[in-house]
């Protein structure tokens, strides 16, 4: 039997695409390692079409994160939301890769699957870049009610919180910030709420 590996990078030679032996490689610093040669974009409609197919939870956030690229929006948005809700119950690390590549595909008509997945605490770290990304879509009026609904989620709260400053302001967002802190005085969710007010008063001070 053929593993998701080798039948994807098959998959890809037969596609014509360049680097196929280096899917899954991601080289940041080429001064000691050789770059990657992988196709990424030309790669693209081969790794959507293999997503739905793929069990190993390694290549399902290989091929994730290879889709995490401007370009790949909208067309990869479906698929990795499809992806996304059948891997990140059962895997936190695939379901994270997914959820911050499909934040990075979603536009602004694609907020109702966003707030719908965000709200679902059966994901839950797997939502954290989801969350993050909601600054961008500032204007929604449902953006600022999820966000200060998140924010006492223990599982995404640091990223609820800082784009709830990003997305409505930093003044606007220190009375809820106080809030947590004081309901939550020296635990976990306290403190990451005064990490989070000092960064807004910062802000306002400049």
């Amino acid at each position: 039997m053929v593993d998701d590996w080798q039948r994807a990078r098959d998959s890809l030679v037969a596609a014509g695409v360049e680097g196929a032996e280096d899917l899954g490689r991601f080289v940041s610093d080429v001064r000691y390692l050789r770059p990657s040669k992988f196709d990424e974009r030309a790669a693209m409609p081969v790794l959507l079409e293999l997503l739905p197919t793929l069990m190993d939870l390694t290549l399902v956030s290989a091929v994730a994160a290879h889709l995490r690229r401007p370009w790949a929006r909208p067309t990869a948005f479906g698929p990795l939301v499809d992806a996304f809700r059948l891997w990140a119950p059962l895997s936190a690390d695939a379901g994270w890769q997914l959820g911050d590549a499909l934040a990075s595909a979603a536009r602004p008509d694609d907020l109702p699957v966003l707030l719908d997945l965000v709200s679902d605490t059966r994901y839950g770290m797997a939502r954290q870049m989801i969350v993050d990304s909601l600054w961008r879509f500032r204007k929604p009026p449902l953006v600022e009610p999820a966000l200060v609904s998140l924010i006492t989620d223990q599982a995404v709260a640091l990223h609820a919180m800082s784009a709830l400053r990003r997305s409505i302001g930093p003044a606007s967002a220190l009375p809820y910030l106080r809030q947590v802190a004081a309901d939550h005085p020296g635990d976990r969710l306290g403190k990451t709420a005064a990490g989070q007010i000092r960064r807004a008063e910062a802000s306002i001070s400049r």
